[in-house]
């Protein structure tokens, strides 16, 4: 008999998370919100067997990704105008590196990931947004972690390259 998931104990733990995943995908609270509920009722109809907290995480931030790409690749999202960016985003997790990416220089960053392919994309958020180690993320995503490691060094050289004329601009 398997054993029944505590839903409540995996959105306590993490919803904040999957708000912030969709939300960076989204850029749409309420789509965001729509997306954390989907996630939630997808564990809870599905029930899957998940051993430790590593699959947990694993495995939610999976069925997110793929939900946020889902919506991206609806017909409803494509005709729809987005709202104004960052007007009721979710506040970031404070870390070292957040407190010292400010104003217009946070917003250059944030704009040159987000158009990063989608590729690049995921292996940044998950790496830099989530604190996921390169084989966590291999395993999240199904890629060998030699790939996760090449995308992200791609992905970096890809930003340095978009926020080199971009920085200096921005700090006349």
């Amino acid at each position: 008999m398997q054993k029944q998931l505590d839903i409540d104990r995996l959105v306590r733990q993490y919803g904040t998370m999957v708000l912030r995943q969709a939300y960076l995908y989204l850029k749409d609270r309420q789509r965001a919100e729509d997306v954390c509920q989907d996630v939630f009722l997808r564990l809870y109809n599905k029930q899957p067997d998940l051993p430790d907290e590593q699959s947990e995480k694993a495995y939610i931030l999976r069925v997110t990704i793929n939900l946020c790409k889902d919506v991206i690749k609806s017909a409803w999202h494509r005709r729809v105008l987005p709202m104004a960016e960052g007007f009721d985003a979710p506040a970031p997790m404070p870390t070292p590196e957040s407190e010292a990416l400010r104003g217009e220089t946070k917003q250059l960053l944030y704009k040159a990931v987000m158009d990063l392919p989608t590729i690049y994309k995921d292996v940044v958020l998950l790496f830099y947004y989530n604190d996921l180690p390169t084989g966590e993320i291999a395993r999240i995503l199904s890629i060998p972690e030699v790939t996760v490691r090449t995308r992200l060094m791609r992905a970096r050289s890809r930003l340095a390259e978009a926020l080199k004329g971009d920085l200096k601009d921005g700090g006349n």
